[in-house]
């Protein structure tokens, strides 16, 4: 297979709008999902299993495809360390699951858009730190220390404190990574991008699994359990995360990202309905506040015509 060359940004177009939305609303379901499966199995165990099947499934579509899974030698170091960046974000955002409710999970993993657009602002010649970015990146972070000032303990969410600064941890990792991933999967071919950093995150999991004791009390597994688990391996990890670094690669971050705003109000509706939890007003003005923070901070700017320029000329002499 030929060298894949990367291309400059695209503008958004239909296709890609109607993308967004449906991940970002089905990825709603995932605080759900995450918290059955985390009431009869330990956290890094459930991360094996759904990372297991994320895995299977990206194989069976590059074989379907006929992609070339074998990395080359010069993408290994950096497909290891983007293995090892997700291993450590999804390690911290099951602990932190595990700790805290999935209605604070919806929403605080969620802000993962205000520090993608920071950090994409400094990476990507197209994404512009501009002052409508920045006074959103600060009433952003404002609903976020709201949230995080409320009281909120109750049976699904153990020690939030705890469980609440790994899911910020975890969001800020997701930044990173996808990020990373943007500008690795110009380089190198996104489909085995997606398998290497799956696969090889999985000894860390499992390694973490028989190492670190489980002081939690779970129920016996069940259909809920391994249903929760495909849901999260098949359609989240694997058919979900093909579409969104596809997505990412074809445009800026922060132009995707911005639509991310549907998830943590998808993720907190349907936490709300299937555990009954009541949504204290405290939380719903943080998480406006958020969404807003997200609304003016990851909304697209204009490229910077000398950037895009800069740009065009270096893909011509790698060309």
């Amino acid at each position: 297979m030929a060298r894949q060359q990367p291309r400059v940004s695209q503008p958004l177009g239909l296709a890609s709008v109607v993308a967004c939305v449906l991940i970002t609303i089905v990825r709603g379901l995932n605080p759900v999902a995450m918290k059955v499966v985390l009431l009869s199995m330990p956290p890094l165990l459930g991360a094996f299993w759904r990372i297991s099947f994320a895995t299977i499934g990206v194989a069976c579509y590059a074989a379907l495809r006929g992609i070339r899974l074998r990395p080359q030698r010069r993408e290994i170091l950096p497909l290891t360390v983007l293995a090892v960046i997700f291993g450590v974000q999804i390690g911290a955002n099951q602990f932190g699951a595990d700790y805290t409710s999935p209605v604070l999970l919806a929403i605080l993993f969620n802000t993962y858009p205000i520090t993608t657009s920071l950090i994409s602002a400094f990476t990507v010649a197209a994404d512009r730190l501009t002052p409508r970015r920045v006074v959103g990146l600060a009433v952003a972070f404002a609903g976020v220390a709201w949230i995080l000032a409320a009281r909120t303990e109750s049976r699904l969410a153990p020690n939030p404190i705890l469980g609440n600064s790994l899911v910020l941890t975890a969001a800020t990792l997701l930044s990173v990574r996808m990020v990373y991933t943007r500008q690795l999967s110009l380089k190198v071919e996104y489909v085995r991008a997606v398998f290497w950093t799956l696969l090889g995150a999985l000894p860390i999991f499992l390694i973490g699994w028989l190492l670190i004791p489980d002081p939690m009390h779970r129920t016996e597994q069940n259909w809920m359990t391994w249903a929760a688990l495909l849901f999260q391996g098949l359609v989240i990890g694997f058919a979900a995360q093909l579409a969104w670094v596809y997505l990412i690669r074809r445009h800026t971050p922060s132009t995707v990202i911005a639509f991310s705003f549907i998830t943590p109000i998808s993720g907190v509706v349907l936490s709300s309905a299937y555990f009954g939890e009541s949504v204290p007003v405290r939380l719903v003005a943080g998480l406006a506040a958020v969404l807003t923070g997200i609304a003016l901070a990851a909304r697209h700017s204009k490229p910077d015509p000398r950037a895009s320029a800069t740009v065009t000329a270096a893909l011509a002499r790698r060309g």
